[in-house]
């Protein structure tokens, strides 16, 4: 055979050799470029993940401490002086001789209402109560507590079949709910209270709205009521909030959550 023959015989191999050396060097290369992007979107998801929950836990203990504050005015404000009265009556009841039977009544009633108060204040305060009862039915109860000194009216109406959220999303939206009933009560003036939830096919829509005094939404866009707070939480859950107002004519918040 030719010499000739044996060098192209040759060169052709050495060529495959390369080709297939280069190929190889390829693979490797997106392989490792593959496994490079994969541990890079772990390490980012881990952050997220990371960054999530830390912004969850200081929401939560925002919400924590408002509720606290909140809770520590109702008790000073309804059951101490509910609890002073009845001290009060009990004083009077004891100086007199003779048993009032009105004024026991009326301490009996005092003392009643007080303990019904503070069974009400513990109730919201647990989240872990919300794993076991419909959103829409913890809302009623705190309305109803709103409700029950005969000031404000408080109405609850749902549209659609009630869908269950995530119990993080359940427990935000929740004191999102308490805050914004809280702002009414703060500063509204208002004489009705009317919530309004719509289970749509692509989340939940909670309308809330009051009578009150209104204000001017361009003044407050930056903070003030707790409404920049409200702003934020939604968003942490992927939701969004919607703020109708105007001064004199009452306000309606929009809070928007997703069932994911």
């Amino acid at each position: 055979m030719p010499v000739d023959h044996y060098q192209e015989i040759l060169a052709v191999i050495i060529t495959v050799v390369v080709l297939f050396m280069a190929l190889l060097c390829v693979m490797v290369l997106i392989m490792f470029n593959h496994q490079r992007r994969k541990f890079r979107y772990r390490e980012e998801k881990r952050a997220m993940s990371e960054a999530y929950q830390k912004q969850l836990l200081e929401s939560r203990l925002e919400m924590q401490e408002e509720t606290f504050d909140t809770i520590s005015r109702e008790i000073h404000d309804n059951v101490g002086q509910l609890l002073s009265l009845a001290k009060v009556q009990l004083n009077i009841a004891g100086q007199s001789a003779t048993a009032d039977k009105d004024l026991l009544e009326d301490i009996k009633t005092n003392v009643g209402q007080a303990m019904t108060d503070l069974r009400d204040i513990a109730k919201s305060l647990s989240s872990e109560r919300l794993q076991w009862i419909p959103l829409t039915q913890a809302v009623s109860q705190e309305l109803q507590r709103i409700g029950r000194n005969g000031l404000m009216q408080c109405h609850l109406r749902m549209v659609g079949e009630e869908h269950p959220l995530p119990e993080q999303s359940k427990t935000i939206a929740f004191r999102m709910v308490q805050e914004s009933l809280q702002n009414i009560l703060k500063h509204a003036q208002a004489t009705e209270i009317k919530v309004l939830f719509d289970f749509a096919d692509i989340g939940l829509h909670i309308h809330i709205h009051d009578n009150g005094l209104g204000f001017d939404t361009e003044k407050v866009a930056t903070g003030g009521l707790g409404l920049q707070n409200i702003k934020n939480r939604a968003a942490l859950m992927g939701g969004h909030v919607d703020i109708n107002s105007a001064s004199g004519e009452g306000t309606t918040i929009i809070l928007h959550v997703p069932y994911d």
